[in-house]
């Protein structure tokens, strides 16, 4: 199930269940890499990209934030997390990984968590106000 698949009340339970294990995927430079928007290189087909930035950044996603990864898994297919570990194998995370990581409202949810990290506070609305 993909996370744009979600749809009425549901939607509120998820986002709560899946903000602070995005926040710390996020968080960390190395596991997030992979989901930062970076430029085609000159030469390299966007496969190739891809796979370039798979390697260097999938296995510390993988090995640092196994909690996070089962916490958003879980909460989309509307499991509990040990419901879905007990459930899990090498098919199954490949599959649910897949989905999700195509998923253009997951994509968006994670670099919005990024970019707010990066860019500090939020800048103050001064419109309508007088000085």
């Amino acid at each position: 199930m993909k996370l744009s698949d979600i749809q009425g009340e549901r939607v509120f339970d998820v986002i709560a269940d899946v903000i602070d294990p995005i926040a710390n995927i996020a968080q960390d430079e190395k596991a997030s890499a992979m989901f930062r928007r970076e430029p085609l290189p000159e030469g390299m087909t966007a496969k190739q990209f891809a796979t370039q930035r798979a390697r260097k950044s999938l296995p510390e996603l993988l090995k640092g934030h196994k909690g996070d990864i089962i916490a958003i898994l879980a909460a989309i297919e509307g499991v509990s997390a040990d419901d879905y570990k007990g459930a899990l194998n090498l098919v199954k995370l490949t599959r649910d990984a897949v989905e999700l990581l195509t998923d253009e409202a997951f994509v968006t949810l994670f670099i919005s968590a990024q970019s707010e990290k990066s860019s500090g506070s939020a800048p103050e609305n001064t419109e309508g106000k007088s000085e």
